[in-house]
């Protein structure tokens, strides 16, 4: 698992704190959504979790090893982050995807790695695009082609920062599916920052709300209710069943 220890991050010498004090444990064969307004830290737990912000105080444990102490090579092994936004370039999608393989390279691709990537896309529909630089994309063309990349890292964690951003409706449901499904086939930890509830409550079975920088609440669907979001959100809901589903429905 992911163990969040008493992790407090600023931005700045004396910038006011954007985590605080936070601490949960992250488990694999898990979909955890992270939860809350703008500004509530749901990003930057995400960036400390994976190594890209340094925080000021606590620690992150994968496996049980320090993240900030593990050779890069080694923490791309066990976690892969998939960010907001992502750079466009002139580089072909194939190639783009085959980079995630790149912890295990030594000195070239191996038709393993190829067979991989190929696998990925094909999951993705993405073999179609295997030849159309970046680009060319879409938006949401774009962040599946990123998501391919993360999972051909085959790691241990799964990191998304919003990952249906960019996305029609039709694809947001088909990418969370995706996920959920390799989550639990290949029992990893996936970790996603989210906005849409509904989407949270259908394809994640954790839930860790933030509130003020701080966590708020971390469980499974029993801490979906209307209390929390009213605390955490500042609006009034009814959660309802729908055809096996649970459904946020604002009043």
């Amino acid at each position: 698992m992911i163990e969040v220890k008493a992790l407090s991050f600023s931005y700045g010498s004396g910038g006011p704190k954007i985590l605080k004090s936070l601490s949960c444990d992250l488990e694999q064969g898990h979909c955890i959504a992270v939860l809350g307004n703008n500004g509530a830290g749901k990003s930057t737990l995400l960036k400390c979790i994976s190594r890209i912000s340094h925080p000021q105080e606590g620690e992150v444990l994968a496996d049980g090893g320090n993240i900030y102490a593990m050779p890069r090579r080694e923490l791309a092994k066990k976690m892969a982050y998939v960010p907001q936004q992502s750079l466009r370039s002139h580089t072909m999608v194939f190639d783009a995807v085959l980079l995630g393989r790149k912890p295990y390279i030594r000195w070239d691709a191996a038709a393993g790695d190829r067979e991989i990537v190929t696998e990925i896309m094909e999951k993705l529909e993405l073999l179609p695009y295997a030849a159309r630089y970046l680009n060319e994309l879409s938006g949401g063309e774009l962040q599946k082609v990123v998501l391919a990349r993360a999972l051909a890292q085959q790691p241990g964690y799964l990191l998304l920062d919003e990952p249906t951003s960019s996305l029609d409706p039709r694809n947001q449901h088909e990418m969370l599916r995706i996920v959920k499904e390799i989550c639990d086939t290949q029992k990893i930890g996936v970790v996603i920052v989210i906005h849409d509830l509904n989407l949270a409550a259908r394809y994640c079975d954790r839930f860790l709300f933030l509130k003020d920088s701080e966590l708020y609440s971390y469980g499974g669907m029993e801490t979906m209710t209307p209390e929390t979001i009213r605390d955490v959100y500042g609006m009034e809901t009814e959660v309802i069943e729908h055809r096996g589903y649970k459904l946020i429905v604002p009043l």
